[in-house]
Order: C-alpha cells, then sequence, then structure tokens
C-alpha cells in the first residue's frame, strides 16, 4: 500500500558507506516487522560482528505479526504471533530493551534519551518507528467503548470488550478496515464496515474489483455502509449510536477505528531531521535521512514522496540497507513492487505492481472472478488486478517482473477467456524458472527455495523458517507444500455438491434418451394403470404440466442472481448447485408429465429441446466442479472446455419459451 505524503528526498550519490570499525554501535529505534526484519538480515550479513547492536521497542514483546494479527482474538496468546523470541536477541548478542521508548533524539552528539531515563550513544541510528493508526476527527472518538486496530494490546482490549456484545462497527473499509471486521467475525460479533468512498479497498481496487469483492464480503453476512463518513459517536444506553454525515444512524455495542496510517516521525522532526508535512521522515534512495549517521526505513520512511504501507517493501528497504553497511555499491532504491497475494475475508486478491497504475486496461469479469492487466504504449506489463481464482497469478507476475511485452493475441483472449493463452493456466511451481518470485512478502524465488529442499528435507515448515517463505501472509504457503511434494489446497465453494447433483443429472438426462418408455396399461385392472393415468388422463396433465413449468421457473433465478447487480443475495457458488438442483427435479417432473415419450412433431422438438439443455447444463456443472482441482491437467482441460459448454446451454435454451407456448395453446385450442 503506497501513500502519497508531501516530500522531496534529497539526493545522496554515495551508494556505500565506509566500513566502520569493530566495536561500532548501531542502535534500531523500532523492533516492529521491519525493525524486527533489519535484524535478522543483519545477522546474516557479514558486518554483524563489527557491530555492538542495541534496539528499542515500545511495545512489551519483540518483533511479531501484524498481518496475521487478526487471529489473536482466538488463541489469545502473543507468543504465536511473535517471529523471534527474546532469546533469540540474547542468543545473537543483540540488546532488546522492549516496552521502552525513544523520546529524544541528539544528532549532534549522536545521542538518544529514553523514557526511563537511560541514555543511548550510537555511531549508527537506524529509525524503524513504523506508523500509528490514523483516528478521523470524529467526535466521541474518545469513548471508552472505541477502539483502535493496530497492536496486540488493541486486540486485547477488543477483546475483553466483546464479551456478551452483539455488533461492532468498523470505521474504515481499506486493508486494515477488512482484517478489523475479520477479527470482528472471529469473536462472533455482527460485523459492519463504513467506508468513505464509495467502495471498498479505495487505494489497492479499481470499482469492478471491490464490487466482486463487496459481493463476496456480503454474502458472508458483513454489512457494508460506503460513501459514508462518520460525523458523530454518541453514547447511549445500551451502547454507542454512530451517526453519518447522510443517511440513518446506526446503533452498536462497540466500535473500531481502523482507517489507515500515520507514520511515526515526530520524534526524527523534533531532531531536526527533515520530514513531511503530512508526516514521514524524509530518505533518499539509500534510506539516509538528512543527517549522515541517521537512517529511516518501513512505514516511518518517506521515499521520492510516498510511505510504503506494505511488509514487502518494508523488508526490501531493510534488505537494501543492510547491504549498504556491508559497503556494497547497490543501485538506487525505487519503485519497490508492491504486489501481493491477499485473502481478504476468505477472498483471493491480487496485486501486480501497482494496480492503478496508468495505462490501457484489458479486463475480463465474471460473476465469480474479475482480472485485469495494465497495458503501457509499447504493449509492456505495467501491472495488473485480480480478485477471485487467477490461474495465471504467479506467471503475469513474472511477466511484470521481467518487464515483457503482451502480444496483441494474447490481449485478445485474455479480454475474452481472462487468460493470456489457450490452456494458460499456472504451470507446477516446480517448472518455474529459479527467478520467479513465490513469496512476495519475503521476495523469495523458486531457485532459493530449490537450494534449501534437501536440507529442509522437503518439509513445508522448515523451508518456511529456513527461508521465510510465508511466513508472513501465508498466502504462499500452498505453493511451498506443492514444491515439497505435499500440496495443501481446498476445493472452491460448493464444488463437492456440483459435482455431485450434476452427475445425477447427466445420468437422469440420458436415462431420459436412451431408456425405452414404459408400456401403456392395457387393462383399467392393472396396477399399471394407476400409475399410467398421470399420461391419460387431462386435468393430471395439466397439474403435472404447469408443475415441471414451475419448477424450471424457479431454477432460471440463477439467470437473476448473476446477471442483475440489484440481486445479490447468497452466494453464486450455493446458487449454482440450487440450479442444478432443479434441473434433476426437473427431469423427475418431465418423467411424471410424459413418462419419457418424446411423441411428434411439436412435442418431439420441445422433449428434444427440453432433455438436451438439461443434458449440456450437467456437463457443464460436472466441468465447473472440476476447475476446483488447482493446477492439473484435469482443472485445465475442464476450465478450456467447460465455457463452450456453458454457452451451448444457454443458446439452446432460447427456443424453449417460443415451443413451450405454442405446446400450451394447441392442448388448449385444440
Amino acid at each position: 500500500m503506497k501513500s502519497a505524503f508531501h516530500g522531496q528526498a534529497k539526493s545522496n550519490k554515495a551508494s556505500r558507506i565506509p566500513a566502520l570499525p569493530k566495536g561500532s554501535r548501531l542502535l534500531v529505534i523500532g523492533n516492529g516487522m521491519v525493525g524486527g526484519k533489519f535484524c535478522e538480515y543483519l545477522t546474516q550479513s557479514k558486518v554483524f560482528s563489527n557491530f555492538e547492536v542495541t534496539v528499542v521497542g515500545k511495545e512489551p514483546y519483540p518483533a511479531y505479526d501484524r498481518i496475521n494479527l487478526s487471529s489473536y482474538v482466538v488463541h489469545q496468546d502473543a507468543r504465536q504471533l511473535i517471529f523471534k523470541s527474546a532469546e533469540w536477541y540474547q542468543e545473537k548478542g543483540i540488546t532488546l530493551l522492549t516496552n521502552t521508548e525513544a523520546i529524544e533524539i541528539a544528532p549532534d552528539l549522536k545521542c538518544v534519551t529514553l523514557s526511563n531515563g537511560q541514555k543511548l550513544n550510537y555511531d549508527v541510528l537506524v529509525l524503524a518507528t513504523g506508523s500509528r493508526p490514523f483516528v478521523p476527527p470524529i467526535e466521541g472518538k474518545d469513548s471508552s467503548k472505541v477502539f483502535l486496530y493496530r497492536n496486540i494490546s488493541d486486540l486485547a482490549k477488543i477483546v475483553a470488550a466483546a464479551k456478551e456484545k452483539e455488533r461492532a462497527a468498523v470505521i474504515g473499509g481499506g486493508l486494515l478496515g477488512l482484517e478489523a471486521a475479520q477479527a470482528v467475525q472471529k469473536l462472533g460479533l455482527q460485523a459492519s464496515v463504513i467506508e468513505r468512498a464509495s467502495f471498498l479497498m479505495p487505494r489497492q481496487l479499481n470499482q469492478p474489483a471491490s464490487s466482486l469483492l463487496r459481493k463476496s464480503i456480503e454474502a458472508q453476512g458483513i454489512e457494508l455502509f460506503l460513501n459514508k463518513g462518520s460525523t458523530v459517536i454518541q453514547e447511549e444506553p445500551n451502547g454507542l449510536g454512530l451517526e453519518f454525515d447522510k443517511g440513518a444512524p446506526l446503533s452498536c455495542d462497540l466500535v473500531i477505528i481502523s482507517a489507515g496510517i500515520t507514520p511515526n516521525s515526530e520524534l526524527a522532526k523534533e531532531a531536526g531531521l527533515d520530514t513531511g508535512l503530512r508526516g514521514g521522515i524524509v530518505v533518499d534512495n539509500h534510506f539516509e535521512t538528512s543527517h549522515p549517521e541517521i537512517f529511516a526505513i518501513g512505514e516511518c520512511a518517506l521515499l521520492d514522496g510516498s510511505i510504503y504501507g506494505l511488509a514487502a517493501p518494508g523488508y526490501a528497504m531493510a534488505r537494501h540497507l543492510v547491504a549498504r553497511l556491508e559497503g556494497q555499491r547497490s543501485k538506487p532504491f525505487t519503485n519497490p513492487d508492491l504486489s501481493t497475494r491477499l485473502k481478504m475475508l476468505g477472498v483471493d486478491v491480487v496485486t501486480i505492481g501497482d494496480p492503478l497504475e496508468e495505462g490501457r486496461r484489458v479486463e475480463f469479469e465474471t460473476d465469480e472472478v474479475y482480472r485485469m492487466l495494465i497495458i503501457g504504449p509499447k504493449g509492456e506489463l505495467k501491472g495488473g488486478l485480480g480478485v477471485g481464482s487467477w490461474p495465471e497469478g504467479g506467471k503475469i507476475q513474472s511477466l511484470y517482473a521481467t518487464r515483457q511485452l503482451i502480444r496483441k493475441k494474447e490481449e485478445e483472449y485474455f479480454a475474452a477467456e481472462g487468460l493470456l493463452l489457450p490452456g494458460g493456466g499456472e504451470t507446477p511451481v516446480a517448472q518455474w524458472p529459479d527467478d520467479r518470485i513465490v513469496c512476495n512478502c519475503m521476495g523469495v524465488n523458486k531457485g532459493q527455495l530449490v537450494s534449501c529442499l534437501k536440507k529442509c528435507r522437503n518439509d513445508p515448515q522448515l523451508l518456511a523458517n529456513e527461508t521465510g517463505a510465508s511466513t508472513v501472509c501465508g498466502s504462499c504457503e500452498p505453493l511451498l507444500h506443492e514444491l515439497c511434494g505435499s500440496p495443501n489446497s481446498t476445493k472452491p465453494k460448493g464444488s463437492k455438491a456440483l459435482l455431485t447433483f450434476s452427475s445425477l443429472a447427466l445420468l437422469a438426462a440420458l436415462i431420459t434418451i436412451l431408456a425405452p418408455p414404459p408400456a401403456m396399461a392395457d387393462s383399467v385392472e392393472s396396477w399399471w394403470y394407476q400409475v399410467d393415468k398421470f399420461w391419460r388422463e387431462s386435468v393430471i396433465k395439466q397439474i403435472t404440466g404447469f408443475s415441471l413449468m414451475g419448477i424450471f421457473l424457479i431454477g432460471l433465478l440463477l439467470s437473476l442472481r448473476k446477471r442483475f447487480k440489484w440481486f445479490r443475495f447468497g452466494h453464486f457458488a450455493h446458487w449454482r448447485v440450487f440450479h442444478t438442483i432443479f434441473g434433476l427435479t426437473s427431469l423427475v417432473a418431465l418423467f411424471v408429465h410424459t413418462g419419457f415419450r418424446f411423441g411428434h412433431n411439436l412435442n418431439f422438438w420441445l422433449m428434444l429441446t427440453f432433455v438436451g439443455l438439461n443434458l449440456l447444463g450437467a456437463f457443464a456443472g460436472i466441468l465447473a466442479a472440476l476447475e476446483g482441482a488447482g493446477t492439473s491437467r484435469t482443472a485445465l482441460t475442464a476450465r478450456r472446455f467447460r465455457p463452450i459448454l456453458t454457452y451451448a446451454h444457454l443458446a439452446l435454451f432460447w427456443p424453449l419459451p417460443v415451443l413451450l407456448t405454442f405446446h400450451i395453446l394447441s392442448v388448449y385450442l385444440y
């Protein structure tokens, strides 16, 4: 997540600093995710032994996983989130001061004063002070029932306040706000998300992608209030009342503010370092501040006028600074890769590069997925965006990283099918090139993973511990399992039920076509005559006929759910299973109405069309269910042929209403 702040980075021609003598004092202020990762990279460098390292952290814990912070409400154990224990710092010879705050920097004296009165001298100072939640100017925000969502302490307060409560409102519909809503759901509360913009995650998504995400989130029971600004939080006898700049107020038990971040740069500003008009410590492209012995990395650093609020750019900054301390002549740090693979409330969200970059947009959209590529003037891939499954997501990111050109033929196929080439699903990770990134957050490529496989005994957990891959957001964990030969994937929602009922519908359709019709009863005394009356008596045939038509029309509700934005009740996967069940039911009703006798002329064509429609639909349902088999050959084949059968199913539908109308008229007029 990139936020623009005013501030101009000064130039710095030197790409390395002189080697510091043994015993140099390196002081790190901030032990969040980026500060902790800097320490880890430093211990792996060849200059670590030259430094006496001290780390100051404001929180009572060592660096921990903020990305998976919502899991705390389930296990309520801070140890499960911590990256490196206090013992690790001790073993490495790093002095870790937790629950301690730096309150003053004296750059001329190279000294930092701490909240406990202690003064620490330094030769090199690294500021990794991170950020804090942005709190909108809302009247009533200081209520004891209003909470922030940023750290373990915040989550502990929310957990305590949520006991015996029913509803929580989250102010903020961005990345952090949706994470807070996820925590609220895990606590068993009804979650309501309020976003000032007209769609969710406006810093990462465009409107079509956000609309699809909105549909999936609402299907999970989360209320969304978009295009609404919160103006007043009012204390009420049984909770809080949240008033908006438009529309009716909302009653809730507690309010959680998770509406963005503000860089922690006040300490640097008071020390005389250059900062942006809206905060952030101004740094050059090697993270040097306006004072040569002081560096800043992570969410507190203002680089080229922007604050980067994602783990991956922060880790890349930490890696770059360690390389500089080693004396390497590294290239200036510019345009960090903002690509992410996330699961927002169970929904896959993929961003490649900057998804809001200027350029020509090529889009593919269905009820279940949205995919978009940004193409530059020369055909170069400048970015991309996906919500829902995207088999080529990894391939697209690799093309972006290597600045590959997208051919016109690939553009056209992508617009039509959502893939660059026919059968262009994701290739197995074992066949990826070595330089292709597997873990965005840690910047780990396939080659680095392969080199560790033997050492880690093909154990995904050991591989993750060794390389750091999947240890941040966890979205690449299935790729590690696949590389280790132990795939760990889940099928899409409803795929098993869809496969079962589609197979039964296919069997019923084949029986309709191939099985001979039952013989007519030859005597009124025969037991078969009582069954045969369904196909002989006019009144019964009318009842069964209109019942069949009713079942058929109910099954058509899927088209309403699929094509009209105002009809968004329930998850589409469930509607698809529902549609298949009614197709199967209609074949049973068809037997009751006709005994599977095709008849002649008009009746023959009506029967043939109806049964053919069910046959094609059953085949399409089976292939749709098989698409959930990951990147297997079965899934790729199903993904290739399913659209053809779906289009044929729709095409065969159109003659049916005309034939049915003439059938009904013929019965009543003749």
